[in-house]
């Protein structure tokens, strides 16, 4: 009769086990699949700000990012002297700030930076990413507003 118990008591543990470890591969594969950024999302507006004074407004620059399993690949329109901009490479996404690291570009995208820390404000279906950089005693912004598309 004690050693029923103790089987009892140890089929019931394994079972337990059986259980968490079940949940914690739904909560992950959850996760994974509650990734606001997953899916193909195609430019609507870009802005160039120096200093803070509106250089650039286009709302005809046809542009994608398609973001994927924590990979992301983007391209664009060839621009007016022919020069093809894209790039590959992974990404990861938390506390509203994308981190993509670039590990094929175009000749055009070629740089000692391959890193690039993009903070973001993120809407239900569509998001704002902000690229900074510096030349000289000027800031500038890009600024790119992009909508899901699938």
């Amino acid at each position: 009769m004690e050693n029923n118990l103790k089987i009892q008591k140890v089929i019931i543990a394994s079972i337990f086990l059986v259980f968490l470890a079940s949940c914690n591969s739904a909560i992950n594969l959850k996760k994974q699949k509650e990734d606001p950024l997953q899916g193909v999302w195609q430019l609507n507006a870009f802005y160039t700000l120096a200093n803070t004074d509106t250089i650039v407004k286009d709302f005809h620059k046809v542009q994608h990012k398609i973001y994927l399993n924590g990979y992301v690949l983007w391209n664009t329109d060839t621009d007016i002297n022919g020069i093809d901009w894209s790039d590959y490479g992974t990404y990861t996404f938390k506390n509203d700030t994308i981190t993509e690291t670039l590990t094929s570009t175009s000749k055009s995208m070629k740089s000692d930076v391959n890193t690039y820390v993009i903070p973001i404000d993120f809407y239900k279906d569509s998001y704002k990413q902000v690229n900074t950089y510096y030349r000289n005693d000027t800031v500038f912004k890009n600024i790119e507003i992009f909508t899901k598309i699938d």
